[in-house]
Parts: C-alpha cells; structure tokens; sequence
C-alpha cells in the first residue's frame, strides 16, 4: 500500500515515496522508523484488542487520506467499534455512541487506557470516552447490548454506562445525588413518568399540609408551649420541653397537629434519600425492559436504533415544569 500524503500517527508529518516507513506487525499502521522507536510499541490498541487493522479503520477503500471524494464514494462509513453504518462526516456512531474513526484510543506506556484524536497536537485537548469505557458489544441483559444502552440514555452515558456495567457485574451501584435532590423531577426528566409522577405528587401533597398545618396549627400550639415554657430565669426552651408540655396541655390530635410539620418533613427526606439510593438501578432496569419491549415488537433484523432513541433520552420540558412548580411551591410557602 502506498502511504504518501498520510500522516503519520506520531508526528503528524505526512509520508513522502522516500521515507522509511515501517508498520505494526498487529494492525499495519505505518510510522516513520524513528517515530516508531521513540514510542517503542504501536499506539492503536483498541485496535489490536478488536482484532482490528490500522487499514480497515482509516482507509476502508484503499484510499489516500488527502485523496479528493468523488461522486462514486459510498454515503455511509463504518463504526470502528460496532460495524455499524453512518452517515458519511458522522463524529459519533448513530448505533453505539463511540466515537467515529476520526478519534481512537490508544495505551499509554503504564498500559492504561486513553482516548485521543490520532492528530492530536494540543497538550491541553480533553476527551470524554462517550461509552465510558463500555463496549458497544457488551450484553446486559438477554439481548441487550451496551450500545442500545448508550443510545437509549443519550444524555451523560459515561456516568450511566458505568454504573449499569458495575451492577450487572457485582450487583451494586452508587448514589444518584441529582436524584435525591430533584425525586420525582429526576424520573419525569429521564422519562419514567408513571414513577415520577407519582413521587412528585406525594412531595407536593407533603409540602401543602405542611404548609397548611405549620400556618394554622402548629405555629399557634408552639406559640403557647412557648409562652408557657419561657421564664424570666430561662428564655430557652428545648424539645423535650415542649413534648412534655403537649403531653400535659393537649389533646392527642393537638399533638399530632403540633408536631405533624416535623413528621412530614421527616417523610419528604426519607422519600428523597429513596430516590438517590434506587435511581439508578430502577433506571438501569426500566432501560433493559423498554429496549427488551422494543426489540420484541420488531420484527428479526429489523433496525431498532431510531425506536430505542425515541423512547430514551431526556424530556427538559418536563424538568422545566417540575423545577417551577417547585419554586411556585416554596414562594407560596413564604407568603402565607
């Protein structure tokens, strides 16, 4: 194969006819015989552990990488990572998520993984893996493969791939603090609506009698435990304090109501620490059964990807309608 006017991976000069080139042994990929030396091993090991060639990636036609198009190229490359077919100028494959061929990821001399552009020339270049590391070929569940994963969650699928990857292998996973905090917000806005609907009625329902209860009960009862308890000698009052006050002045219901707030605050956080704890499991599963349900209702070989995509993914409307009943919720709490 002629390698003139490609660029070699390490220094990024291009081959000339009288350059002395040598290639991996693995892959092919040409080097400059000195930039081969001072890297001292061939940078493409993804390729090597996919079985891959340094031609098949880069020049799938045989051609000359500053080769002019022509009307007879084909409209579709291919995925170096699942096979699958893409738009010609697509940076990240429709079917898995990873990154086109225009980026790989290479080993650094510790063998650790790293994923760079080959051109890379900037020290301060950043690049996330969109798969976080899961390969698109990865089963889940019956079927389920980590690139129907990766394009069902489409937002932030490092984090999320990670995590499902970690339960599948050993049954844990790890706190959702966005879930904590939003609840119900959090499910409607990853589109498990059933879930969030309900959480987010039940917070609702408990910031209102909150309210409700604070503004024309409790606030009276403690005013009164409060009159009572305080003395000239002593302006502070503790907790036990007014219990045993309420034990001694009130009504069991006048209890209930004076110290009902407490309770149901109480509940809200119970709730939320729920929610960050089993966030990503139940997404994980709620994943695994829509891609599944998905799957099922097509017929064999038949492309899944556009569905899997529709049905995943975010809903911001949704978030932005939770986030601002919330804030109505709080203001109102203020004034009344």
């Amino acid at each position: 194969m002629d390698f003139s006017g490609i660029e070699c991976p390490v220094c990024q000069k291009k081959f000339q006819q009288d350059d002395d080139i040598v290639v991996c042994p693995k892959c092919g990929a040409p080097y400059h015989r000195e930039c081969y030396k001072e890297r001292g091993k061939c940078i493409y090991t993804t390729l090597h552990k996919n079985k891959q060639t340094w031609k098949e990636v880069f020049c799938p036609d045989e051609k000359k990488v500053d080769e002019e198009p022509t009307d007879d190229d084909e409209e579709t490359v291919k995925c170096p990572l699942c096979g699958s077919e893409n738009p010609k100028g697509t940076v990240i494959c429709q079917h898995c998520g990873t990154l086109m061929a225009s980026k790989i990821s290479f080993g650094d001399d510790d063998g650790n993984e790293n994923s760079i552009p080959p051109g890379f020339t900037s020290p301060f270049s950043v690049f996330i893996d969109p798969m976080g590391g899961v390969l698109a070929d990865k089963e889940f569940d019956e079927g389920v493969k980590g690139g129907e994963l990766a394009k069902y969650v489409q937002v932030n699928t490092p984090y999320y791939l990670r995590i499902f990857a970690k339960i599948k292998e050993t049954g844990k996973s790890r706190f959702n603090f966005a879930a904590f905090f939003l609840s119900g917000g959090w499910y409607l806005y990853r589109k498990q609506y059933l879930k969030g609907s309900i959480i987010s009625i039940i917070m609702v329902l408990i910031s209102l009698c909150d309210t409700y209860v604070s503004y024309y009960y409790s606030s009276d009862l403690f005013k009164r435990a409060t009159e009572a308890l305080t003395t000239s000698a002593n302006d502070y009052v503790t907790y036990q304090q007014y219990i045993s006050w309420a034990k001694g002045n009130l009504y069991a219901h006048e209890i209930l109501l004076m110290f009902l707030p407490y309770l149901l605050n109480l509940v809200g956080w119970v709730i939320m620490f729920a929610c960050g704890l089993n966030a990503n499991r139940g997404y994980y599963q709620y994943a695994v059964k829509k891609i599944k349900r998905i799957k099922e209702s097509k017929k064999d070989g038949e492309d899944v990807t556009k569905d899997i995509a529709e049905a995943g993914g975010i809903n911001n409307a949704m978030a932005w309608v939770v986030f601002v009943c919330y804030v109505i919720l709080m203001i109102s709490a203020l004034f009344i």
